[in-house]
Formats: C-alpha cells, sequence, structure tokens
C-alpha cells in the first residue's frame, strides 16, 4: 500500500488531534495525513476502535510504530502490561466502560503507544479516560507532549475511581449506621455490592501500579524516559493513596459483615433461649396431661366433675417447680 495512503485517516480513526508548540490542540481533518510530527513541532494523538478492520490493518501498515509495540495495540490479550525500547512505550491498562446501557463498573482495556511526536491509543469498547480526556481537551486544557497526555489519560482513570470509592464510602456510612443502631437491620444485601466495587477498584488499581512500578524502578530505562518516569512516579504515589483507601472500605465492609453476623447470632441465640426455657416450662404439663389421658383404670380424678382442676394443679405445680430449678441452675443469669 502506498506510503501516502498509509499516512491518511482510515475508517476506525475516531478521532485525532494535532498539538502544536505550546500545547494547544486542534483537530485532525478527516483527508490530512496522519503521522508523528518532527521535533519542536508538537504532537500527534490518534484514538482508534480496534473492532474495526481497516484500523487494524492500518496499524499493521505505519512504519512509524515499532514491531512490538503494533503488536501489542493489535493482541486480543486484556491483562495490563507495559514496554518500552529506546524510544517509546507501549502498553495496556484497565478502563471503566463508558456505555449508559451496560455494566458502568466492567472493567475493558485499553491500548496505548507513544514517543517523539505521537500518542497511538485504541480499544474495542467505549472507555471513560479517553472520552473525559478528549473534553477536557476540547475545553482548552494544554498539553505539553505524548508522556503529559498518557499522563492526563490516566489521571481521568484515577479520578473516575476517587468517584466510585467517594460513593462507596457514603455507602458504608450508611450502612455503618443502620447496623450500630439498635434495632436489627439486615444490610447485607447492601455490603454485597460495596464489596464487590471495592474489590473491583483494587484489582483495577493493582494493575495500573505493578505496570508502573516496574516501568519507574527499573535500572535499565536510559535517559531517553526521564520524563516517563518522572509521570509514573507521580501516577504511583496517587495510585498508593487511592489503594489505601479502597483497603479501608473492604475492611469496613469485613467489619459490617462481622457486625451483622454477630447480631444476627445475639438475636438467634434470644430466640432459642425464649423457646428453650418455653419448652422446659410446658414439658411437666405435657407429661401430666399425657398421664391423664391414658385409656386405663385406676387413673385418679375419675370420679366427680371437678378432676379437672386437680390436674390442672399438679400440671402447674411441675411447672413451677421445673422454673425453681432452671433459677437454681443459674438458667436465667
Amino acid at each position: 500500500m502506498p506510503a501516502d495512503r498509509m499516512a491518511r485517516p482510515v475508517s476506525g480513526v475516531i478521532w485525532a488531534y494535532r498539538f502544536d508548540g505550546k500545547g494547544q490542540a486542534a483537530p485532525v481533518a478527516f483527508d490530512a495525513c496522519i503521522r508523528p510530527l518532527a521535533p519542536g513541532e508538537g504532537f500527534l494523538w490518534v484514538h482508534l476502535d480496534f473492532v474495526d478492520r481497516l484500523a487494524r490493518d492500518w496499524i499493521a501498515g505505519i512504519d512509524w510504530l515499532g514491531p512490538q509495540a503494533r503488536r501489542l495495540l493489535l493482541s486480543p490479550d486484556d491483562y495490563p502490561a507495559l514496554e518500552y525500547d529506546a524510544s517509546s512505550v507501549w502498553g495496556r491498562f484497565s478502563d471503566t466502560l463508558q456505555d449508559p446501557d451496560e455494566d458502568s463498573d466492567r472493567t475493558v482495556p485499553m491500548r496505548f503507544a507513544f514517543g517523539p511526536g505521537y500518542l497511538v491509543s485504541g480499544r474495542r469498547h467505549p472507555v471513560r479516560a479517553a472520552a473525559l480526556t478528549r473534553t477536557k481537551i476540547d475545553s482548552g486544557h494544554p498539553v505539553g507532549g505524548p508522556v503529559a497526555l498518557f499522563e492526563v489519560m490516566i489521571e481521568q482513570v484515577l479520578r473516575a475511581i476517587a468517584e466510585t470509592l467517594r460513593a462507596s464510602r457514603t455507602e458504608a456510612d450508611s450502612i455503618e449506621d443502620r447496623v450500630l443502631d439498635e434495632r436489627l437491620h439486615d444490610e447485607s444485601r447492601r455490603l454485597g455490592p460495596l464489596r464487590r466495587t471495592a474489590v473491583k477498584l483494587h484489582r483495577q488499581l493493582s494493575g495500573l501500579r505493578s505496570i508502573l512500578r516496574e516501568f519507574a524502578e527499573d535500572e535499565h530505562v536510559d535517559g531517553s524516559h526521564v520524563a516517563s518516569r518522572a509521570a509514573a512516579e507521580r501516577l504511583l504515589r496517587r495510585i498508593e493513596t487511592l489503594d489505601q483507601e479502597v483497603q479501608e472500605v473492604q475492611d469496613r465492609a469485613r467489619f459490617l459483615q462481622d457486625e451483622i453476623a454477630a447480631k444476627l447470632a445475639t438475636i438467634s441465640n434470644r430466640h432459642l433461649y425464649v423457646l428453650s426455657v418455653m419448652t422446659a416450662l410446658l414439658m411437666p404439663p405435657t407429661l401430666v396431661t399425657g398421664f391423664f389421658g391414658m385409656n386405663t383404670g385406676g387413673l385418679p380424678f375419675l370420679e366427680g366433675a371437678h378432676g379437672w382442676i386437680g390436674a390442672s394443679l399438679i400440671g402447674g405445680l411441675a411447672s413451677g417447680c421445673t422454673l425453681l430449678l432452671l433459677k437454681r441452675l443459674g438458667f436465667f443469669e
């Protein structure tokens, strides 16, 4: 395929921006070439839909992306990853789905590759980070380079996580108020989604932390990635803070679950206690009525119209004796 044709937008390009030397963005026309800009002229950001076969063919054919970067961008794998060479960085990170018709907590992979004069990103499902980054750029936010743009994208992911975390803390506060109330409120159904959300957030943060920490702590990274390592270190600090807050939410959810279980166990024991006392008190009268209910001869109180009074007195006396025995044994202490 001719080089000029490969440099033009294809079906599957969701948007493309050209940033000038001051970091101001301008949309790229559909008939313009998509190629990295020369040093000092700015850089290019192109966002692709990898569901489209033409977009995948375009990635496979461009010459300014390394073969390993092209391979990762086109890979069907979803796990987080980050690789680099002397001049470029590429990888995957987990982002949340940007689709109101589906589960907004679902995580999907976001693929990226950046180097001198370009940043290429792509996904198979609408992702939140790219949409929020585009909104921020359209509002006039300047971006100094591909590394800064990548950092903005990760910050949007962390901001979405922080918003979800704030909602989770509010939900945990509400559940805690009801659980610690004197009356019993079984909040197990509300705790389930809370714990599931915390697990998803922790998993997403762990993926980001693993790829960024490995890159930031790698002693073999040369001087061409100084800005990238600095950005990774800044993002790592933010990720560590958010992950600690997620751990606090998980700990609170476990505490509340244990508190609910303890309250339910206490109430169950109290009910069993009452039933045990009632059973113990009713057992002697039951034996008495069973004894007098036998169809045999020689039973007392058979003669006369008031025999039932004597049987009732015997049953009541038996219950009273049982009650005194239970008190003496310390059953009511």
